[in-house]
């Protein structure tokens, strides 16, 4: 079982000295002997210092907003789960720390320092999270109480093996659909929860529900309290509406978990999540080629209006590139701890590289749209083609059965109709059934071809949209920072008080 503590970080470097090197007469030993206390360790900087560095240059860039570089998350095993002579203990260790950093902060830049040098001999982990999101560029807005942690560390020890502190959790989780039903119609609580239900169900993500709250005039309010006696703080929502049916119609509050679990903070960002998750899974059937009548070899094809054109216009769904690559980083550390490998490979490298670097993927997904297009339009010319029947076959046992004609006897003559007409059949039946063959895989391109299209197209937007965003939130941060800097010139220099008297004001 694992024990978790977070803990902020004013100052980065002092603290990873400290997780290298150690303190009091340890830290003088390591120092003179030129060793260190580090088991393990990983990250997503090139070595520790460019990690530190990076740490403090984002606290100055903030002028003085941020109070903290970064955040320690510490996790500890009983030796009886983890052993300190083990080394492949000490990389499932670290490979854990990294894994929790991610679902902490899974934007932020990490760094996973593994010790086995503890009074108590338990392999334990100093993870240290950079505070600064590298999407949205600002600093760590949640996630960093210990109540939020200890329920990540323990669902991530339960999918990696780990045992968890206590029992389980056997109690339900509650709906809102199935809760409305024991509120009266026109209750309060029956009709605020309709409304929270409501703006949940137009919205595809947090800012966009708390817009719909206020269009249904619901106010959210958020209430943090800390315990005292374990230090882990608790986070809990309630939402403020007018009563409808009210005989003073006044403003009433309900707290979020007595209307439905589901209705929670954590309930909404679950929603949102899973939801997210539906809109980045790809669709793995491809839908069912059309069946195409058999047209007759002397007909001509009738004429159907084109619906390709549609495919030039496409709405895409709202996805992230950064959020992509990580559930590919989350993905891609499951399937190696499965497999019992490192990650750190030359794919996660690719991963991590597409993530810091949208511009060089926004190209390259272009080249993708542009490929799957060509290959596209290609097949669906060959499938077109097959609709037509080959004349030139048809013209060959023409001639053969003309030829036929020109024997000299009756009996010869007929024997020829006769071979000619079986012929004739049989490579009718051949092309017909080459034709049919030809055509379902013409089809079958066509379709594996437009989802490639498709997807190209959907990690083009995906990427676009992502580095639009970057741009809107320069762009804010740089009028925030003139109104800020007008505002100090303003009151460094205050303009002369007016008189109150008209006379004396004009010189009169």
């Amino acid at each position: 079982m694992s024990t978790t503590h977070i803990q902020p970080l004013p100052n980065v470097r002092g603290r990873m000295s400290y997780t290298e090197l150690g303190e009091g007469k340890k830290r003088t030993r390591n120092i003179r002997e030129k060793t260190d206390r580090i088991a393990a360790q990983m990250g997503d900087m090139g070595t520790r210092e460019d990690f530190i560095r990076f740490c403090s240059a984002m606290r100055r860039q903030s002028q003085g907003t941020r109070l903290n570089e970064g955040y320690e998350l510490r996790v500890s095993w009983s030796p009886e789960e983890l052993s300190r002579d083990s080394p492949e203990d000490i990389q499932r260790a670290c490979e854990y720390g990294y894994a929790l950093c991610k679902e902490v902060a899974p934007n932020a830049p990490c760094w996973v320092t593994v010790h086995t040098d503890g009074e108590g001999g338990c392999v334990h982990v100093h993870a240290t999270i950079a505070n600064h999101d590298l999407v949205s560029g600002t600093a760590i807005a949640h996630g960093t109480d210990h109540a939020t942690v200890k329920r990540k560390n323990d669902r991530l020890s339960r999918e990696m093996g780990f045992t968890v502190v206590g029992p389980e959790p056997a109690r339900e989780r509650t709906t809102w659909a199935e809760r409305k039903g024991q509120f009266g119609i026109e209750s309060f609580e029956r009709v605020l929860g309709n409304r929270v239900a409501d703006a949940r169900d137009h919205a595809s993500n947090m800012e966009e529900f708390l817009e719909e709250l206020k269009v249904r005039g619901v106010e959210l309010t958020e209430t943090r309290k800390v315990d005292e006696k374990t230090g882990e703080e608790t986070v809990g929502w309630s939402y403020k509406s007018r009563d409808p049916y009210g005989k003073s119609r006044r403003k009433r509050r309900r707290r979020a978990s007595n209307l439905a679990d589901d209705l929670t903070r954590e309930g909404i960002e679950a929603y949102f999540e899973a939801k997210q998750r539906e809109l980045e899974v790809p669709q793995q059937d491809a839908p069912a080629p059309e069946v195409l009548p058999d047209v007759p070899e002397t007909a001509e094809p009738a004429e159907q209006p084109s619906a390709d054109f549609a495919l030039d216009v496409y709405d895409l769904d709202r996805a992230y590139v950064s959020e992509m690559a990580s559930d590919l980083q989350k993905a891609h550390i499951h399937r190696s701890r499965e497999e019992g490998k490192p990650f750190m490979d030359e794919r996660y490298q690719q991963i991590v590289e597409a993530r810091n670097h949208p511009d060089e993927q926004l190209a390259k997904l272009r080249e993708d749209v542009d490929a799957a297009r060509r290959e596209f339009y290609a097949s669906k010319e060959a499938r077109d083609t097959l609709q037509h029947p080959c004349p030139g076959l048809l013209a060959g046992m023409h001639v053969f059965a003309k030829a036929g004609c020109n024997a000299k006897d009756p009996v010869s003559r007929m024997m020829a109709d006769m071979t000619a007409m079986m012929l004739r059949m049989m490579i009718q039946e051949a092309l017909a059934e080459e034709r049919r063959r030809q055509r379902e895989e013409a089809e079958r391109r066509v379709y594996e071809s437009r989802k490639s299209m498709w997807d190209a197209e959907k990690r083009l937007k995906a990427a676009e949209k992502a580095l639009s965003d970057e741009d809107e939130r320069e762009s804010k941060a740089h009028a925030k920072t003139m109104r800020a800097r007008y505002a100090r010139a303003r009151s460094a220099s205050p303009s002369a008080p007016r008189s109150a008297d008209k006379d004396t004001q004009f010189g009169e």
